[in-house]
Formats: C-alpha cells, sequence, structure tokens
C-alpha cells in the first residue's frame, strides 16, 4: 500500500539511530533537558497537582515513572500525568507550523520506553520521530476557515495557524511505536485506533472563554494515554483502519479541516528535518506570541535602571492573539488566565519576578501592584482603531518625577535583542524548573543523564532520577 499512513508507517519501522544526523540528535536531548525541566515545575501548577492526585486512583503494574512521583505507574496513566506536567506551564519549546506538539508527542516514547527498558538511542529516535510526524501531519492539513474570529474594531478575519492539537496524537503513537517494536503494518492499525480516539478541535473555544480552563488547547494528557494506548492494542492485534490518512471519509474530514496535501506531508521524508528548522526554547511561562517584545521590555528596563514606578505608560503592538480574549483578559482568576493575559506577563515582567514557577504563583497574579501596572499598559494589534499611530513594538514611557518632563524608550535604544537561548540559558532554566523538587546533585546527575542519553543501556537510568515525592500541597488555585 501506497497511501500516507502506510508510507509513513514504514519509514517509522525502517529508520534508525545511526540515520539521524548528530546536529539532531543534540537537539533531541536539548528538547528533553527543556521539557523534563517544564515537567518538574509543572507539578507547582494546580492542573499538575491534580493530575499527580488523579495517578493515585491507580495501582499496578509499576511500570513507568511519573515526573516528581514516588512509585511508578502503568504506561498510560504515567504517559496522562506527564503529558499533563509537560503543558501545565506553557513553559515547553515550540515547533512550527502548529506550536504545541511536545507535551503532545513526548509522554507516551517516554513512558514506553520504560517499560519496554529501550535505550536512550531509542528513545532519541523516538523523540525525532514523534516531532517529526507530527509537525509533517500538522503540515498537510488545511485549516478550515469557519473556525476564525472576526474583530470588533476593523472587521479583520483572525485565522490560528492551527484550530486543534488533537493532529499531535499521530507523532504520540509514531514515537511509541518506535520504542514499543511496532511493525509497519502494526503502526498503520495504531495510527488509525488513535485517530478514532482523536479529540475535536477546540483551539479557538479555549482562546475565546475566560476564565481559562485547564483543558487548554486539548488536553495533552489524555493524547499521551490515547497514544500508548493505541499502541499497546495494536501490538495485541487491535485493528484501526490503515487508510486513515488519504481515504474518502479521512481523518482531515472528521478533524474539521477543509483540505489534506498529502505531497507536503512526504515532501524530503527521512533527508529533511522539520526539527532543526522549527524549534524555539521559551524564556518565559506564557504564550510565545509574546516573547519577543518582553526580551525588548526587559532589556530596556534593565539597561536604563527602571523600576515600575518609574513607568508612566507601557504600550504594546501585538499581532492578532492579541484580540482573542484570554490575551485581552486583566482580571487573573487563575494560573491560566496568567499565562495568556497580555498585561499581567509584561507587569511580571516590569516588578522583575523571576521567570519560571514564580510569574504563576497566587502571591503574583493577585499581587495589587502588579493588577495596578496593569492598567498602564495599552495594548495594540492591527485590528484597533490606533494601530497606524503606533511606529514602535514596545514603547516604555517615563516620566521623571522632579522635572516631570517624559522620556520614551523602545526597541531602538536596546538593539540587537536576542531571544535565542544558549545552552548555558537552558542549564539555568532546567536547574530552576527542577530546584523545588531535586537536591543540587541530583540535578547534576539528571542533567548527566540527559546530556550523555545516548550511551545509556536502558531509559530507566534516566528516568529513576525524577522519580522523588513530591509534597502536594492543596489543589487550591
Amino acid at each position: 500500500m501506497n497511501n500516507t499512513a502506510a508510507i509513513l508507517a514504514r519509514f517509522i519501522d525502517a529508520i534508525r539511530f545511526e540515520d539521524i544526523p548528530q546536529e539532531l540528535v543534540d537537539e533531541a536531548k536539548r528538547l528533553l533537558m527543556d521539557s523534563l525541566g517544564c515537567a518538574m515545575a509543572g507539578g507547582c501548577t494546580q492542573k499538575g497537582q491534580i493530575a499527580l492526585t488523579f495517578a493515585g486512583s491507580y495501582s499496578s503494574p509499576a511500570e513507568a515513572t511519573i515526573i516528581g512521583a514516588r512509585e511508578k505507574a502503568p504506561a498510560p496513566l504515567a504517559s496522562f500525568v506527564n503529558g499533563e506536567l509537560l503543558n501545565a506551564m506553557d513553559y515547553e519549546a515550540l515547533c512550527a507550523p502548529s506550536g504545541h506538539i511536545t507535551p503532545y508527542v513526548l509522554a507516551a516514547p517516554l513512558a514506553l520506553a520504560e517499560c519496554k527498558n529501550a535505550s536512550g538511542k531509542d528513545l532519541i529516535s523516538a523523540i525525532v520521530i514523534s516531532h517529526e510526524i507530527a509537525q509533517r501531519v500538522s503540515a498537510g492539513l488545511v485549516i478550515p476557515s469557519q473556525l476564525s474570529k472576526k474583530t470588533l474594531e476593523k472587521g479583520i478575519s483572525l485565522q490560528l495557524p492551527i484550530h486543534g492539537y488533537g493532529m499531535n496524537i499521530f507523532g504520540g503513537i509514531a514515537g511509541a511505536a518506535k520504542t514499543a517494536g511496532l511493525t509497519a503494518e502494526q503502526i498503520e492499525h495504531a495510527f488509525g485506533i488513535g485517530a478514532a480516539m482523536c479529540p475535536v478541535p477546540t483551539l479557538l473555544q479555549f482562546a475565546e472563554t475566560v476564565p481559562a480552563s485547564m483543558s487548554k488547547f486539548s488536553p495533552s494528557g489524555w493524547i499521551s494515554q490515547a497514544a500508548v494506548t493505541a499502541v499497546l492494542l495494536a501490538e495485541l492485534g487491535y485493528t484501526g483502519v490503515r487508510n486513515v490518512l488519504d481515504s474518502e471519509f479521512a481523518f482531515w474530514k472528521s478533524f474539521a479541516a477543509t483540505g489534506w496535501n498529502p505531497e507536503v506531508v512526504l515532501a524530503g521524508l527521512g533527508k529533511v528535518w522539520f526539527l532543526l528548522d522549527a524549534l524555539s526554547y521559551k524564556k518565559y511561562p506564557c504564550c510565545g506570541a509574546m516573547h519577543g517584545h518582553l526580551d525588548i521590555f526587559r532589556s530596556i528596563i534593565d539597561k536604563f535602571a527602571l523600576e515600575p514606578r518609574d513607568i508612566k505608560e507601557l504600550n504594546i503592538v501585538v499581532n492578532l492573539l492579541g484580540e482573542l480574549a484570554l490575551w485581552k483578559n486583566r482580571t487573573i482568576e487563575n494560573q491560566i488566565d496568567a499565562q495568556f493575559s497580555t498585561a499581567y506577563v509584561f507587569a511580571a515582567a516590569a516588578y522583575r519576578i523571576e521567570a519560571g514557577p514564580r510569574w504563576l504563583e497566587k502571591e503574583a497574579y493577585e499581587s495589587p501592584s502588579v493588577a495596578e501596572f496593569m492598567k498602564r499598559i495599552n495594548v495594540f494589534t492591527p485590528a484597533t482603531s490606533r494601530y497606524d499611530e503606533r511606529r514602535s513594538a514596545v514603547e516604555v514611557v517615563v516620566r521623571d518625577k522632579d522635572t516631570k518632563k517624559e522620556t520614551s524608550y523602545t526597541e531602538k535604544d536596546v538593539r540587537p535583542v536576542s531571544g535565542l537561548m544558549n545552552d548555558q540559558e537552558l542549564y539555568t532554566k532546567f536547574e530552576r524548573n527542577a530546584a523545588h523538587l531535586l537536591s543540587r546533585q541530583e540535578i547534576a546527575q539528571a542533567l548527566k543523564a540527559i546530556l550523555s542519553l545516548e550511551e545509556l543501556e536502558n531509559v530507566s537510568h534516566l528516568m529513576r532520577h525524577l522519580r522523588k515525592p513530591m509534597l502536594l500541597t492543596s489543589v487550591s488555585s
């Protein structure tokens, strides 16, 4: 068979660690390090704590590690909890074209790699494959125009780059199937099973609902659990639709897409790797669309030693995402609200709250001083009436308390500003995210295991560093 699912299945079955370029191996380890750190920090959130509490409802068999928990759990359950932890802070890496991929595709191969006693090389291969397949399937979908929003002032149509994250289930299945050693035929069946379990696309519903929900764009825990379940069922002989991507009533139709481009999905397969060109790491636990502006703002206040009291007004020009309800929201009721409110994240930056778990602490997002500063922030988008008046992405207006003279600082005063994170910055982010869970020595041991992953004979040698009791506090926000 030469349909898309069959071709992808044969590719997954055939590829070996030795086929993967060294730079991609290195990037996979960086991505794993960043993601595991985000998962450990995710245990500080209400969303993460609920997932960890949920795991206590189940027991044997002890197959895979739940990050931050004492005992192992069945692989599907470990996938669910770890998937939730990975996205709990909105701090994980972004992958084009759709953005959030890692929380949906990493937890499943991670659980089965440990369950099946896979090697570090096997896990690296699975990480690369899971992201590659998810990115390719996403690129092949034509996003439906009916899932868009008309902005109020100018009537501009806002079209998101993707309308739901359920399609990432194919990436999770691909990575998990690789670690489980499924045949190409079994992988085809797993794709069909997973497609039948895929949730409906709800991204715009999430973005337009205030206060925000913990299920977010689509629950990364459920999609991770479904991926493991699909692989384990296919391994046992359970069948799914094999031509699930190209048939007359294919996945893209049930996923509410308006078209499917298999030639895009298959172009350069095994030769061109999406992960090398489409991956970015987050400095801040919030929507990635605001990160470039946050870098500029932080550079301005650091260079000119500005405190919140010095700033009369902050003007920000963001893209059309700023028109969505969660981005416009200034009433912060929970940690998810705090991750998407444009005004809140800039207020947190103004007070130099340490980027990481502290940004999402109740003490921070309920702070009266932070709330007061939010009133001084003006957000513009291409859809606002005063947009054409703006000439800078970020403008910080400062009034001298003695002379009353006003001075404006913009990105021109701090260029160039880089949003890229180097290795040392990623190590520091990992250490900060893990600090509530691991000692300095344990952090160093975990980092060593990740950075030498291809040398590990068994993935469990890595996962044991992440399995430690986490003190669960109340699940109140």
